[in-house]
């Protein structure tokens, strides 16, 4: 059972919230909620044919089906189309909204809540014979109290060749395969692994390259780590969302390979990533720790897939102490393309007593604290209206942290339920 480590070094909790009008305590901004469910409900009543289950770039990819309402729907959002068009080729909108409701408990501590988890809207464009791609988007914060509240990603693609691509602006530091790079859209959980989540790494004004040979995939970058962060902007425009590049700057290098074809399955890649950091104090991201290197391995057949991702992390200060952690997702298809079962093994362990950090996300708020061995197990589904574009999510984490030297234990259970919707 849980108790409260108050002599340890605790977790800094979110600042109070604002109060947000509603009917139902707990349940966050009323409205909010009811926009959701209404979009919701006018899309499946448009629908003419069943959820498309084009899984874009995510673990359960298929074959295209027959259009639908919505096909005609979210291709709105492509505003101009020409590849006979020498400069642009395609300009289209997207956007995304993660809304997601929970109630988090352990012992006489609990919190519930409806969070506007993500908001995000902006554009694509390729030009110049789709070598060129161009991003650009911008977040909103919970209850859109902001509605501008900070770019997100901000960079312009060059793909001199089909075998490798240049990356100039704000984007993702190229580490963690599944848990960072892969889009929250088609991501299988509410929620990042733990281990991640207090890696301090985010969105940085980068220089990137990724390239192929053969089988084989290689990745390199560099990073200013005073770099805004993504959660919390600026709200203004403009100011100083890429930083002033006079803080300290982070490196990566990568490789991966893929072997479905070596193990007859439909995916089956592993990559190793390494990321050093030559902090400096006043660093905004990437400055907790000097070294972080993560593995993956990704592997999926059939309804059936699984991803396993490692992370260990060196180098940092204070309460920072070295930290290694690892998940295993596990994941079935119960009805293709419409409903999937998916769970999820946790762990943590640090160097120090209190170097591993619970979960902002939902665990602070229902009292845990810092410790040195941490576990988790998630069981979730999700329900498909329109493939990952449109789909509900449903799951339940139970996480454990403690200190080895201490029979101090949070022990808290987290109920989640939510909808993602994207274009």
């Amino acid at each position: 059972m849980k108790t409260a480590y108050r002599n340890s070094f605790r977790t800094e909790k979110p600042g109070p919230k604002e109060h947000k009008p509603t009917s139902l305590p707990g349940f966050g901004n009323h409205m909010t909620r009811t926009l959701a469910v209404s979009l919701i409900s006018l899309l499946a009543a448009q629908a003419q044919a069943g959820p498309d289950g084009n899984f874009e770039n995510g673990p359960l990819a298929k074959e295209s089906p027959p259009a639908s309402s919505f096909d005609a729907l979210w291709g709105l959002a492509t505003l101009y189309k020409d590849d006979g068009n020498s400069i642009l080729q395609e300009f289209k909108l997207r956007g995304r909204y993660q809304g997601q409701f929970h109630y988090a408990e352990a012992d006489d501590e609990s919190d519930s809540d409806w969070e506007d988890r993500r908001s995000r809207f902006g554009f694509d464009a390729k030009l110049f014979e789709k070598q060129v791609e161009l991003r650009v988007d911008f977040q909103s914060n919970d209850g859109f109290r902001d509605f501008y509240d900070g770019l997100v990603d901000a960079y312009i693609r060059w793909k001199p060749t089909k075998t490798i691509s240049i990356t100039a602006g704000k984007t993702k530091p190229l580490i963690g395969r599944y848990d960072w790079l892969e889009s929250t859209n088609s991501q299988l959980t509410f929620e990042r692994s733990q281990i991640f989540n207090q890696l301090n790494i985010n969105r940085a004004t980068a220089l990137t390259v990724e390239g192929t040979v053969d089988l084989f995939t290689w990745q390199a970058g560099v990073y200013s780590n005073d770099t805004p962060a993504t959660t919390g902007g600026t709200g203004s425009f403009g100011d100083g969302e890429f930083g002033d590049l006079d803080g300290g700057f982070s490196y990566s290098l990568g490789v991966g390979y893929d072997f479905k074809k070596r193990l007859d399955v439909d995916k089956a890649e592993l990559r190793l990533d390494w990321l050093h950091s030559d902090r400096e104090a006043d660093d905004v991201v990437l400055g907790r720790y000097d070294d972080v290197v993560s593995g993956t391995f990704w592997v999926k057949k059939g309804p059936a897939a699984m991803v396993v991702e490692a992370f260990h992390a060196s180098g940092g200060d204070g309460t920072n102490t070295d930290v290694f952690g690892l998940f295993v997702q596990p994941s079935y298809d119960i009805v293709p393309g419409k409903l999937q079962l998916v769970g999820r093994y946790s762990y943590a362990q640090s160097d120090g007593s209190t170097g591993v950090r619970p979960q902002n996300r939902y665990e602070v708020l229902a009292g845990a604290l810092r410790g040195d061995s941490y576990h988790a197990f998630y069981l979730g589904a999700q329900y498909f209206i329109y493939g990952d574009k449109l789909k509900l999510l449903g799951g339940v984490e139970y996480a454990a942290l403690g200190q080895s030297d201490s029979s101090d234990r949070y022990d808290g259970v987290t109920f989640l339920g939510g909808l993602r919707l994207s274009f």
